[in-house]
């Protein structure tokens, strides 16, 4: 249990949710910020019963909030994306922005208050592998035109920024 909240951007989402209640269970304090793009407000339908819950309804990089949410919180955990095979093919430019856009505000915000970020990315950066297990000196096996590169390319523009 931390004593001050644990931010959660993209916490509407099948990860961010589940980690949202884990963390209550635990007796954290938690803070979700997601736009519900692509995320539900009905996977938070546990979390929004306990008082230690709160919810911002909004793009990471359009969160009013963010900068004293992240200054007031322990650590962030930033799952915020855009997921999903139809609109990361529907909208190749816009994924790649979106997703490096939204680490990079988080980040800017984590580094002037020195709240620690854990970004969850993707085995997606290493492409095809053609090592199983990867291990952390694998660059992988990347297809840079594949339907899916587009998603693929932003997560690990995210993990250079870190």
């Amino acid at each position: 249990m931390h004593s001050k909240p644990i931010v959660v951007t993209g916490g509407a989402g099948f990860i961010g949710s589940h980690l949202t209640d884990r963390l209550l269970e635990a007796g954290d304090e938690v803070v979700v910020v997601d736009d519900l793009s692509t995320g539900s407000r009905a996977n938070l339908a546990m979390a929004e019963r306990n008082p230690r819950f709160h919810f911002h309804a909004c793009k990471v990089s359009e969160c009013g909030d963010l900068e004293a949410l992240v200054a007031g919180a322990s650590m962030v955990v930033h799952l915020a994306a855009v997921v999903g095979v139809e609109q990361v093919m529907r909208s190749p430019v816009s994924t790649i922005e979106t997703n490096l856009r939204e680490t990079e505000v988080v980040l800017a915000a984590a580094s002037r208050s020195g709240t620690p970020v854990l970004l969850a990315s993707t085995s997606e950066v290493y492409g095809d592998p053609a090592v199983h297990p990867q291990t952390e000196d694998y660059w992988g096996n990347v297809n840079p035109i594949g339907p899916r590169s587009c998603y693929d390319e932003g997560k690990r523009c995210a993990e250079t920024l870190f």
